[in-house]
């Protein structure tokens, strides 16, 4: 299906449905309710704004500058420049020389790529600036670049020159099998259409070629005011916001005349069945889709037709669930699958069922698609698919409306960007609660059946699309009559499912807390049980309607069996899966439809991890959910089924990657041979079992320390009654131990080393290591990493602007928590491949450049700044605190006075102490680099 669409969005993911352009928005002609705190406006030449005033994050300000035009509007020989100008927004404009805006808003306390960013995709550019205040000054500013975005771009010609090669290298680290796969699968599907002809990323010889006047042209003809929206969210006045933005922006006006819109072309129909095999011999896996592509137009937002589609979204939400506990099955030929069906660019519809399976399995996995459409369509829903499905919406709208007093700026931002571009009306999530919560209630089976034939009407024609490591001869012939085969099945209805409750409700009699503790300046409690399960508690009003909750278990990847490598990688894979004792998986997803509750499982280096995301009323089940998992593990076969299939296709592709030998064989050599760093081989990533990892859990969790964290919207009393009623009544813990031992890692001897894997992919990458020490002295952490950002800077200055040879050197500090003494300084870079010397060369010039000569008072500021506004962020959300302080408050104490004095420790980092360090981490003597290139392969 169509989904690979999300890829051709160059720097972010957009809407993809452009509504016709119109001076009115949707809500003007809509009877559905704005969002009342929106101030909307439109200036006199047309551009449109909307203000909204919003306190999360405290004090700072989420500004979007929309151009309704993107690669669909190029001419032939513009492909490309859409995105490229977006490029040249960042070099020189009529109040910011080339090379000086990333430095001031660095200086401003604005991190480049973070807070000010932008993307350009078929129907749409969008410029991002996240304000790190909401100061006179700052909102000048930031709407005088908006202004020169409208209309005082300078699009010098030695600027546009030196761009050429970032943007090339930003084509070809974008390149890859899956990107391929989507342009292959969108010429099949519409080959009469202009998108295919207009990829957002363009064309190497007009990106690499086109003067200067073809961007002018683009430039003029499409960044007009009438085609301009701006959008600002933030904790600020209003009013103070209005009146810069008209005295800004009021003044610009069209350069040249205006243009039609581009035709899409046409959506080809067929009849019958059509098929297409695109081999990509690189890929892990296959992908086989049964498609329907019909044409359509544009529909008003309006409540009936909102309610329209509320019937095929259950409809898809419990045939994807059928799918789902299809692929766990015993004999499955299919890894996983997907149902969709969505209305694009008011061009087309889009209904499709898309299986992954081995490339021996196609046939198979086309049937499994076939029939299990069929049988939905023949058949229809049972009742409790149909209960399962409501819930799980009604559950969702209603979280909306609890959690949408604290709603993030950024978000908002972007939800009323794709009003004005979708023609979409910016409703108040209790507006949609009121609207659907009704239909839910009368919504039927049979509704819903009706839907899903609509969706699929076979008098359309099917598609059939099949790619990924497959050859086939006469492969249309082949596909078309698999498909025909599996047709002349017979489907016979589901079975039946049959109701159940939730079995782990009672642990044993509730624990005692035995000793307490404040921390009155952070807000922060610590509680100790009886049985030795320790819990950190911090309410805060950051996410309304949110509460989120970390369990720390034993001692993770430094308890890892040393004679079973790949345990860890294994159990991370299939730990969830395995489900619980008296529930599988599934059965855990219909037993808890409604509910918000859900958990993620990890190994950290020095404990097993679990996280959970709920509210005030469901926090009692969440807490339930996470004990069960801790005392009753499931280790049930399907786990073993999806992973083995999966861990196939994982290595299969990897192993056609640049990538691949950086994360299989570098990591081991940092640490001195050490495997228990970075993947495991195949062979041991296979061989594990759901024996070894009862054997190697069970104790650990039966025993090990528990530390339990929660943060958010919560009763504090309410939250240790639930903790009591859990993990507080298990068997006593265990003390944990200090694992001396384990925590030894030694560092590997400099190397420098070229892997070469064969691979169609024209990209290389080069990376780069400094040996440095561990991140259990925080404020040395703080130093290195504002060291590393210098040095990223650094990287950013001279590859990309100076060179133009890669589109984004990164430069970072990696530095280990668990294993003493042990972290690095890390830099690398996506590069063309005759291009890897040259920054290998440079990078290493730069790190020796400060490691000799050290760091500058400007670029200390330009690095502080930018963490000083991440900091300040931080401390009003709940990741923050649960991750960084909470989750271990209490194994690791010191957390709580990193906490206090994090901001004043930041801002007294001076240039000589990172100069010091720069002399200490950044030796060159010491420094490890490793090249990886692709390897053509050879004709047979």
């Amino acid at each position: 299906m169509l989904s690979r669409i999300a890829l051709l969005s160059c720097l972010a993911v957009a809407s993809l449905f452009a509504a016709p352009l119109t001076s009115q928005l949707a809500h003007e002609t809509s009877d559905l309710p704005v969002d009342p705190a929106v101030q909307w406006g439109r200036l006199d030449n047309g551009l449109r704004y909307a203000i909204l005033p919003n306190h999360e994050p405290k004090n700072r300000a989420s500004l979007r500058f929309v151009v309704r035009a993107g690669s669909l509007n190029e001419s032939d020989d513009q492909r490309g420049l859409a995105h490229f100008l977006e490029h040249m927004a960042f070099n020189g404009s009529t109040h910011y020389a080339p090379g000086t805006l990333v430095e001031f808003f660095q200086r401003l306390g604005m991190s480049f790529g973070g807070d000010t960013n932008a993307f350009t995709s078929f129907d749409r550019t969008v410029y991002m600036l996240e304000l790190p205040d909401t100061k006179p000054e700052t909102l000048d500013k930031a709407f005088t670049l908006f202004a020169d975005y409208a209309g005082g771009l300078l699009l010098l010609e030695d600027e546009i020159n030196k761009e050429r090669g970032i943007i090339l290298s930003e084509k070809r680290a974008r390149d890859s099998v899956e990107f391929r796969q989507f342009i292959g699968e969108f010429e099949f599907l519409l080959p009469d259409a202009r998108f295919i002809q207009r990829i957002p990323i363009g064309r190497e010889e007009i990106i690499a070629q086109a003067p200067r006047q073809r961007f002018v042209d683009f430039y003029n003809t499409w960044y007009r005011p009438e085609l301009i929206s701006v959008v600002a969210v933030g904790d600020f006045d209003p009013a103070t916001v209005e009146r810069v933005l008209k005295e800004k922006l009021a003044p610009v006006t069209p350069r040249a005349p205006a243009a039609l819109p581009p035709s899409l072309g046409a959506v080809t129909p067929v009849a019958g069945v059509v098929a297409k095999l695109l081999p990509e011999p690189e890929a892990g896996s296959v992908q086989v889709s049964i498609q329907t592509v019909t044409p359509y137009s544009f529909e008003p937002d309006t409540a009936a037709n909102r309610l329209k589609y509320l019937p095929r979204q259950l409809a898809l939400r419990m045939l994807n669930r059928r799918l789902s506990i299809l692929a766990k099955q015993e004999g499955a030929p299919f890894i996983g699958g997907q149902v969709g069906a969505t209305e694009q660019f008011d061009f087309f519809r889009n209904a499709s069922v898309e299986l992954t399976c081995k490339p021996e399995q196609w046939r198979a996995a086309l049937g499994v698609g076939e029939q299990e459409l069929r049988r939905a369509l023949q058949f229809g829903f049972q009742a409790a698919e149909l209960k399962e499905a409501v819930a799980g919406l009604r559950n969702a709208l209603e979280q909306a409306v609890r959690t949408a007093p604290t709603r993030r700026s950024e978000g908002l931002a972007m939800e009323i960007v794709n009003s004005f571009v979708d023609q979409n009306v910016f409703t108040h999530p209790k507006t949609e609660l009121e609207l659907f919560a009704p239909a839910l209630e009368k919504i039927t089976a049979e509704d819903c059946l009706a839907a899903l034939r609509n969706a699929f009407d076979d008098h359309t024609g099917r598609r059939i699309f099949v790619t990924g490591n497959l050859q086939l001869d006469q492969a249309e012939t082949q596909i078309v009559a698999a498909y025909e085969a599996s047709r002349a099945v017979a489907v016979q209805p589901p079975a039946k499912i049959e109701e159940a409750q939730f079995a782990y409700t009672r642990f044993g009699p509730p624990g005692t807390v035995q000793h307490e503790q404040k921390a009155e300046d952070l807000g922060i409690t610590l509680l100790t049980f009886a049985n030795g399960v320790r819990l950190n508690l911090k309410p805060t009003d950051f996410e309304a309607g949110r509460v989120r909750i970390s369990v720390r278990i034993g001692g993770g990847r430094l308890t890892a069996p040393a004679d079973q490598p790949g345990l860890p990688f294994f159990v991370g894979n299939t730990f969830l899966a395995g489900g619980l004792g008296q529930h599988s998986a599934d059965d855990l997803q219909r037993l808890l439809a409604g509910r918000t509750v859900g958990t993620s499982f990890s190994i950290a280096g020095d404990a097993f991890v679990f996280n959970g995301t709920t509210n005030r009323n469901d926090l009692a089940l969440q807490l339930q959910l996470l004990a069960a998992y801790v005392t009753d593990p499931g280790f049930r076969p399907e786990a073993m089924r999806l992973y083995a299939k999966g861990v196939e296709a994982f290595y299969t592709r990897g192993a056609n990657t640049v990538e691949w030998p950086l994360q299989t064989e570098v990591p081991p050599l940092l640490a001195n041979g050490d495997h228990r760093f970075g993947l495991p081989a195949k062979a041991d990533a296979t061989a594990r079992t759901l024996a070894e990892a009862k054997a190697w859990l069970v104790p650990q969790f039966a025993r090990g320390a528990i530390e339990v964290a929660i943060v958010g919207d919560f009763d504090p009393a309410a939250a240790t009654a639930a903790v009591a009623a859990t993990f507080g009544a298990l068997p006593p813990r265990e003390a944990k131990p200090a694992y001396d031992a384990e925590r030894q890692v030694a560092f590997g001897a400099p190397v420098a080393k070229q892997f070469f894997t064969v691979t169609e992919i024209p990209k290389g990458i080069v990376q780069m290591y400094w040996p440095a020490t561990d991140a259990r002295d925080a404020k040395l952490a703080r130093r290195i990493s504002l060291l590393a950002a210098v040095f990223n800077d650094r990287l950013r200055v001279k590859i990309r602007e100076e060179m133009g040879d890669t589109y984004s050197p990164d430069a970072g500090a990696s530095l280990s928590d668990t294993f003493k003494g042990f972290g690095h300084l890390v830099a690398n870079a996506t590069v063309a491949p005759d291009k890897a010397r040259a920054v290998a060369d440079a990078m290493k010039a730069a790190a020796t450049s400060l490691f000799d000569k050290g760091v500058t008072d400007e670029e200390l500021v330009r690095a502080k700044q930018p963490a000083l506004t991440a900091a300040r962020q931080s401390v009003r959300t709940n990741p923050y605190w649960l991750g960084s302080v909470l989750s271990a408050a209490q194994e690791q104490p010191e957390r709580l006075e990193w906490a206090r004095n994090r901001l004043g420790d930041l801002e007294s980092i001076t240039a000589a102490e990172l100069t010091e360090l720069a002399h200490r981490y950044l030796d060159p003597a010491k420094s490890s680099e490793f090249i990886s290139l692709p390897e053509v392969k050879k004709a047979n």
